[in-house]
C-alpha cells in the first residue's frame, strides 16, 4: 500500500507509473481527490482502463495491476495533473494522445515544450 494522504497531487503520476510495474499497487487515503478539479480517482481509473490496465477503485483507494499499457486518447477532464500524468506513457508507447492539452497552462505553461524536448 502507498499512503498518499499527504501527497495527493502525486497520485495521478504514481498511478500511471504503477501501470507499468509488476504486480499490484494499492494507493490509499485519497478520498479527498474526489473534490479536486475533477474526481481524480474516477478520472485516473477511467483513463487507465482505456489503456488496457486492470484497475479497481473504491471511495478511498485505487488498486492498479501493472501490465503492458497501450496507447489511448486521454480525456483530461480539464485537469492539468491528469494531462501531465498521462503524457508520460507517450514517451514509451505509441498511440497516446491528450485531449485539451492546454489545461496544463494553469500550473506549468511551458510543460509541452519541455515534454517535446524529452522526446528528441
Amino acid at each position: 500500500d502507498v499512503d498518499m494522504s499527504d501527497t495527493p497531487d502525486a497520485v495521478p503520476v504514481i498511478a500511471v507509473v504503477a501501470s507499468f510495474a509488476k504486480g499490484k499497487t494499492r494507493i490509499t487515503n485519497i478520498k479527498h481527490l474526489r473534490e479536486k478539479e475533477c474526481d481524480r480517482i474516477d478520472a485516473v481509473y477511467s483513463q487507465l482502463i482505456k489503456m488496457g490496465i486492470k484497475v479497481e477503485q473504491g471511495e478511498d483507494y485505487l488498486e492498479i495491476t501493472g501490465g503492458n499499457p497501450k496507447g489511448a486518447i486521454i480525456e483530461t477532464f480539464n485537469d492539468h495533473r491528469i494531462a501531465m500524468a498521462f503524457s508520460i506513457p507517450g514517451l514509451l508507447i505509441q498511440g497516446m494522445a491528450i485531449e485539451n492539452e492546454s489545461c496544463v497552462e494553469k500550473s506549468f505553461p511551458n510543460y509541452w515544450d519541455i515534454f517535446d524536448a524529452l522526446q528528441k
